[in-house]
């Protein structure tokens, strides 16, 4: 999927919004998966996975990393995100499927993040 200029520059504004709040974001999307799929917990076996755990908020934090990368690289998503891509691949051996589940879930909790940063937001 190619994005126009204007779509890579709204992509961009809305995660520098996002990114303010990334860390509690990325714990609760993690907190999400693991409550509406609970089979996606076995990747996590040496985790603490109660809420708002350090560990899940460091992988939280991580995954949004992952996700500024490609705001950063938008042009080259594939090539920023390669080595994360095998490492989950060929190395963690994550099913494909639950990369499916957690965009559905990620996008679910940053449309909420934004909806609540756009109505909090006063500065113009």
């Amino acid at each position: 999927m190619t994005l126009t200029q204007a779509e890579k520059a709204a992509v961009v504004a809305i995660w520098a919004k996002v990114a303010t709040q990334a860390d509690a974001i990325g714990a609760e999307s993690l907190e999400r998966l693991f409550s509406s799929y609970p089979q996606t917990k076995t990747y996590f076996p040496h985790f603490d996975l109660s809420q708002g755990s350090v560990q899940l908020r460091g992988h939280g934090s991580k995954v949004m990393n992952a996700i500024g990368e490609a705001v950063k690289h938008v042009d080259d998503i594939r090539g920023a995100l390669a080595k994360l891509s095998e490492l989950h691949a060929y190395i963690l051996r994550v099913d494909p499927v639950n990369f499916k589940v957690s965009e559905q879930r990620d996008s679910s909790g940053m449309k909420t993040a934004i909806t609540e940063l756009e109505t909090t937001d006063h500065s113009g």
